[in-house]
């Protein structure tokens, strides 16, 4: 890395930095540019080279911390039997990483850049369900696949929502074990209706 590129990764980190600080004080829409200098020591002209305004610098920690999620090690096993365990780690590592971020994830979700957000997380939750419910369906028709996907992220993201900025005494546990229950409910669906469906899909 350069000497250049090392003062944006500074700049970068200490905007993030003290981005989080105002976050817990704070609602997002209360925050202005000046005030994240100031916390994060950063010269507004700094900032303004870099980002539009907050809403960008907002999208621009978003898409950083969605890129620091690993999925690498639950998208390598696709046998049947892993199904299970697989989608249940895929809801935890999620869940725990943003309970980890809470304060900025919830900024998100209180202003207009939870469109953006939902997009960048449902597109990788949907596309991750895909890769895992294909390897178990077999022979079930693709639109019925993007269905599931699309059905299941969406349920992980409203409850992504609903635990960042819902006061409750619900648990990560409580959401690990609702949402393995769901996986199991799922998984029998399939099984009841297997045969009916591969015959669809073999008639079309």
């Amino acid at each position: 890395m350069n000497k250049l590129d090392a003062r944006i990764k500074k700049t970068y980190t200490l905007l993030f930095a003290g981005f989080m600080k105002l976050l817990k004080e704070k609602p997002f829409d209360n925050i202005t540019v000046s005030e994240i200098c100031e916390i994060s020591s950063v010269h507004r002209a700094t900032f303004y080279k870099h980002f539009n305004d907050k809403n960008e610098f907002l999208a621009f920690c978003i898409e950083s911390l969605l890129d620091d999620i690993d999925m690498s090690e639950l998208m390598t096993d696709l046998s049947p039997e892993n199904i299970k365990r697989s989608c249940t780690e895929f809801v935890r590592v999620i869940f725990e990483y943003i309970s980890k971020h809470k304060y900025i994830f919830s900024a998100v979700f209180s202003s207009n850049q939870s469109i953006v957000f939902n997009r960048q997380l449902e597109k990788m939750v949907t596309s991750f369900c895909l890769e895992k419910f294909s390897s178990v369906l077999n022979g079930i028709p693709v639109y019925k696949l993007e269905l599931l996907s699309n059905f299941y992220s969406g349920a992980v993201l409203g409850a992504l929502k609903w635990y960042v900025t819902q006061e409750s005494e619900c648990t990560l546990n409580d959401i690990y074990v609702f949402f393995e229950h769901r996986i199991d409910e799922i998984s029998q669906y399939y099984r009841n209706h297997y045969m009916s469906l591969t015959t669809d899909f073999q008639s079309s």
